[in-house]
C-alpha cells in the first residue's frame, strides 16, 4: 500500500529546504527533520535510508517499508502542514514495530508542544 502522491515529499529542493530551514528531532532509532507550514493540508513524509548505514538493499527496503507503515498509522498525530523526513539509523531494524510506533507518536507530541496552542 503506497502513500498517496500528495502525502509524499519527492523533490530534492524540499529535502534541502527541510534540512536547512527545518528543525531536527532525535528519536533514537531515527532522526526527524521537520517543518510546520501553516495551512498546508495533510502531513507529508519521506524516508532516507543511507547506503552507508544499510549496505544491503534488502535492509534499506525493509527500513523504508517500516517507516512508511508507521507513518500511515501515526501520521494524523502531526500538525497540519507538517513536512517530515525520517532519517533511519541502524538500530531501527532491531526495534519492534510497536516500539517504533510509540517513538513516532512521542515525536508527534513533542512537535505539537513546540508549535504551541495556535497550531492544532
Amino acid at each position: 500500500m503506497r502513500l498517496p502522491r500528495e502525502r509524499r515529499i519527492r523533490a530534492s529542493a524540499d529535502f534541502t529546504r527541510l534540512r536547512n530551514l527545518g528543525s531536527r528531532l532525535d528519536c533514537g532509532p531515527f532522526l526527524l527533520n521537520y517543518k510546520v507550514e501553516e495551512g498546508e493540508g495533510l502531513p507529508r513524509f519521506a524516508v532516507i535510508a543511507a547506503k552507508k548505514t544499510f549496505p544491503l538493499a534488502v535492509q534499506r527496503n525493509r527500513v523504508k517499508r517500516l517507516a512508511r507503515s508507521i507513518f500511515r498509522s501515526q501520521g494524523e498525530l502531526f500538525p497540519k502542514g507538517t513536512a517530515l523526513v525520517l532519517v533511519a539509523r541502524a538500530s531501527m531494524l532491531r526495534r519492534r514495530f510497536a516500539d517504533l510506533e510509540k517513538t513516532l507518536a512521542l515525536a508527534a507530541q513533542r512537535i505539537q508542544e513546540r508549535q504551541g496552542p495556535e497550531v492544532a
